[in-house]
């Protein structure tokens, strides 16, 4: 059975998908303060990698700063998150993945929930 990763497309079509998302969420008046003196670049490189290596099933083994780490201080509510999901949402959407893997997706982003808001 082909993993998310190979369904979507590999590292390629994940980066489309992970640029978009940031550029929604970049537009966005209500989630984009957490981005104002972030390393975009740094950023999208990093969630390709983490996407690619773990919430996908990709190739490569994450090795990054744990979710909760990564998310200190940032105080992201309840709402906000709920922005992020609808985002990643439309970028899943607007590069044609289907309906179940947009929501096995979502399911792997509301099991870490915990590890991220009002941190």
């Amino acid at each position: 059975m082909a993993t998310l990763y190979e369904k979507l497309g590999g590292e390629k079509a994940i980066a489309a998908v992970v640029n978009e998302f940031y550029d929604r969420m970049i537009n966005d008046e209500n989630v984009s303060h957490y981005f104002r003196y972030t390393d975009m670049d740094k950023l999208r490189k990093h969630q390709i990698s983490y996407f690619m290596s773990y919430a996908l099933g990709g190739p490569n083994k994450y090795e990054g700063a744990t979710l909760r780490e990564s998310h200190k201080g940032l105080n992201i509510s309840h709402e906000h998150y709920e922005i992020a999901i609808k985002h990643l949402n439309g970028a899943l959407r607007k590069y044609n993945v289907p309906l179940e893997d947009r929501v096995k997706i979502e399911a792997f982003l509301r099991s870490v929930k915990p590890h991220i808001i009002h941190k």
